[in-house]
């Protein structure tokens, strides 16, 4: 039997989990399925780290304040402090061949402790005069791709102790994993950020 050739379509990462949606396609007979899924293991760490690769794509794609850092520091160097604040949900494959591209979905944690959702406009791979970072672009979707693949198809999945204590998916809060339990007296904005983690459902 004829072992079909699978393409990632669409990939999205909510409470933890992944939702995929991907291409099978049979050569030999000539015909393709779309597949799509609601995963029930939580996400590898190498997973979530190809999808913050993400972050500094969004915010210079979606021109935002934190971008001119980035393209002065280099898309490799720059100081990942900067862009905490977000987070990267998903993306999307579109176009073909020189046309291909992606949109890319993520998240943004204001001061004011409200989220704001992002949607970078569809960039191509090849087009390096709209977008500066168009190869490297490229190349961390292509990463991202292959660890979807390594879940959906090779069982690399992450670990139950990973989970949160609390109801909350892991887009709403970079890093709460390593969060010790708070002392009174805790920053503001600490409090404010743990507060909207809690509440706040990822952009579907």
């Amino acid at each position: 039997m004829e072992t079909a050739k699978n393409t990632i379509q669409k990939a999205k990462i909510k409470d933890s989990k992944l939702e995929v949606v991907y291409e099978e396609h049979f050569s030999e007979e000539n015909y393709s399925n779309t597949i799509e899924k609601k995963c029930a293991q939580i996400v590898h760490a190498d997973l979530r780290k190809a999808f913050d690769r993400l972050k500094a794509h969004v915010v210079c794609i979606c021109e935002q304040p934190e971008a001119e850092q980035v393209r002065a520091q280099g898309i490799f160097d720059f100081d990942e402090e900067i862009i905490n604040n977000y987070v990267v949900t998903g993306y999307t494959h579109g176009g073909s061949d020189e046309s291909a591209g992606v949109t890319i979905i993520a998240q943004k944690l204001l001061k004011s402790g409200k989220v704001l959702n992002l949607i970078a406009p569809f960039t191509q791979f090849e087009d390096d005069e709209t977008y500066e970072f168009a190869g490297e672009l490229y190349a961390d979707i292509a990463s991202c791709d292959h660890e979807v693949e390594q879940y959906v198809f090779h069982d690399k999945w992450g670990i139950k102790q990973l989970d949160f204590d609390f109801d909350a998916p892991e887009e709403a809060f970079i890093n709460a994993a390593e969060e010790k339990p708070k002392k009174k007296g805790r920053k503001k904005k600490e409090l404010a950020a743990e507060i909207v983690a809690a509440a706040f459902e990822p952009y579907a």
